[in-house]
Order: C-alpha cells, then sequence, then structure tokens
C-alpha cells in the first residue's frame, strides 16, 4: 500500500514548516505509524534539527546516485538536505522529469513500508517545491498571525492549481495551521480573524503558541513529545491536538494516523 504523502508548505519563511513537519512526523510515530520526514529545503534545517552529522539524503536520491534513510527511531527515518540541492534545483529546469522527480522517486519499492511521508519545504515555490505539490496528496499550510500572513498564499493557491490541473489531480489542502501564537496582542486576533475568513472550516481549531521551549528540543535533536523537561508543557498538548486533528481529517474522523 503507497504512503500518504503530506506536504508543508507556505512561500512565506519563518512560519512553522520545519516545526511542524518535524514536531507532527515524530508525534505520527509515536502511535507506532512508520513515518519518514522528507527534508525537501536546501537550507536543511529540518536535517539539522535532528542529526549532529550531516548524512547523504535527497540530493543523491534525485541525482540517481543511491538512496539512503537515516534512522532516527525504529519508527522513525529521515531523507536529509543539503546546499547542493540548490545547484540541483537548477540543473533539473532543463529536464523533461523537472517537477516529476520527486514523484517517481517515492514509487520506489523502499518507500512502501511507511505509513507516512512528512515533507518540509522551501520558502520559495521553485522546482523542489513544486516537485512536493506534484508528489503529495495533502496540503498544510502553516501561518502566522503577522501583518503579512497572507502574504504570497495566493500564489501558493495559484500554483497548486495548476499542479492539480497539470501535474497531480490528487492532490487536495487539508488545512492551514496558526503558529506562533500569542494572545495577548489584540493584533493577533484580528489577523486570525482573517486567516479563518479566508479558510473557513480549513483552519485548524489547535493554534500552536510562541515558545521558546520548542528550541530546547531542536537543541536536543528530538521532538517535543520525547523531551522530557516538557511533558506538561502546553506546546507538547498543543502538539498532540493538532496531531489528533490532523489524523482526524485524514481519516475522516477514525484511529488517529490508521490507513484507511
Amino acid at each position: 500500500m503507497n504512503p500518504r504523502i503530506l506536504l508543508f508548505s507556505n512561500q512565506k519563511g519563518g512560519v512553522g514548516k520545519t516545526t511542524l513537519t518535524r514536531e507532527l512526523g515524530i508525534y505520527a510515530s509515536s502511535l507506532g505509524r512508520k513515518v519518514l520526514l522528507v527534508d525537501c529545503d536546501p537550507q536543511g534545517n529540518l536535517s539539522k534539527s535532528l542529526l549532529e552529522e550531516p548524512q547523504a539524503g535527497l540530493y543523491e536520491a534525485l541525482s540517481g546516485e543511491g538512496l539512503k534513510l537515516s534512522p532516527l527511531g525504529s519508527q522513525l527515518f529521515l531523507l536529509t538536505a543539503d546546499l547542493r540541492l540548490t545547484a540541483l534545483e537548477r540543473r533539473l529546469l532543463g529536464e523533461i522529469d523537472a517537477y516529476s522527480r520527486l514523484k517517481v522517486l517515492f514509487q520506489d519499492e523502499r518507500f512502501q513500508d511507511f505509513d507516512f511521508l512528512f515533507l518540509d519545504t522551501p520558502p520559495s515555490l521553485g522546482v523542489l517545491t513544486v516537485n512536493a505539490l506534484s508528489a503529495a496528496g495533502h496540503l498544510i499550510i502553516p501561518m502566522n498571525p503577522s501583518l503579512y500572513s497572507m502574504q504570497g498564499t495566493n500564489d501558493l493557491l495559484a500554483t497548486v492549481a495548476k499542479v492539480k490541473t497539470n501535474l497531480n489531480p490528487e492532490l487536495s489542502l487539508t488545512g492551514v495551521i496558526i503558529n506562533a501564537w500569542d494572545s495577548v496582542p489584540v493584533i493577533t486576533s484580528q489577523i486570525r480573524s482573517e486567516i479563518e475568513g479566508s479558510f473557513g472550516d480549513l483552519v485548524f481549531a489547535t493554534v500552536l503558541s510562541k515558545c521558546i521551549k520548542l528550541e530546547e528540543a531542536i537543541a536536543q535533536k528530538c521532538g517535543v513529545i520525547h523531551h522530557k523537561r516538557l511533558e506538561r508543557s502546553r506546546v507538547k498538548q498543543e502538539l498532540e491536538q493538532l496531531g489528533q486533528e490532523l489524523f482526524q481529517r485524514l481519516d475522516g474522523g477514525g484511529e488517529p494516523g490508521g490507513r484507511p
């Protein structure tokens, strides 16, 4: 059975794509699901947040030099990224399969044992992001409650529409997650209302609060859910609630993380 492929994307940077990819992927693996985190961003922040030393990964896989997955646990694996992907992205522009190479890669039998692939993307609508959109079944848009939160979203949705028409008709917008939430400033509540007015029920009921403890988890090369000092923290509760809400959306209210 093919894995379900979830993509976290927003062309605006600093909105929580990497955080949500990492934390929700780790949450899914804690439920006993086999999960592969795929770092599609040449900056490699997802990879750096989980590994001490860089390892071979997506560059080699897309270049045809071999596939190596980095184990992070019995049910959790990582396909790493690094700056070489920037040069590869430029080279792919002249290739016939420029926008489908990732989709073809995921058809390899070595990916078929996974329940989920969680894809982190760069803050752009370049070749790597379009590759991810072409391969994924579910798009999740992280957004910050900031003055420019909606900036670039129309461009992303326009690109999604083109991808659905020309490359991947099965791609669907699963939801919008508000990240770095701070309930104190009045403006954030106003912006949240604006986001909800634009996306309606697609906005997750759970928000992820602005919290320095997320940085502590990154420093420890682990997810919040496994960080002992954060066992009773609000951010852990929010991430678990986000995970539950995500899988309810994926399964239509079924068991969290289970295959249909």
